[in-house]
């Protein structure tokens, strides 16, 4: 019969490791909520005219935001 050792260490790193992805997931979340209100921002605060020379439309600012924000 095979004797298996737990160790209470492993558990604490792997707690540890659970803890950190939760918080980098929170710290991604707002990143990219800060990408994509800054980038909706600047592009809202384009005139009608300048968002035309650019090519869009004030109809293509959200998803250009959105777009933004899932590279971060």
């Amino acid at each position: 019969m095979a004797h298996t050792a737990h160790s209470t260490r492993s558990a604490g790193f792997g707690f540890s490791r659970f803890l950190g992805e939760i918080f980098d997931n929170i710290r991604l979340s707002f990143a990219r909520q800060r990408a994509y209100t800054q980038t909706f921002n600047q592009l809202d605060a384009l005139s009608d005219h300048e968002l035309n020379d650019i090519g869009l439309g004030r109809s293509d600012i959200r998803d250009i935001a959105r777009d933004t924000a899932a590279r971060v």
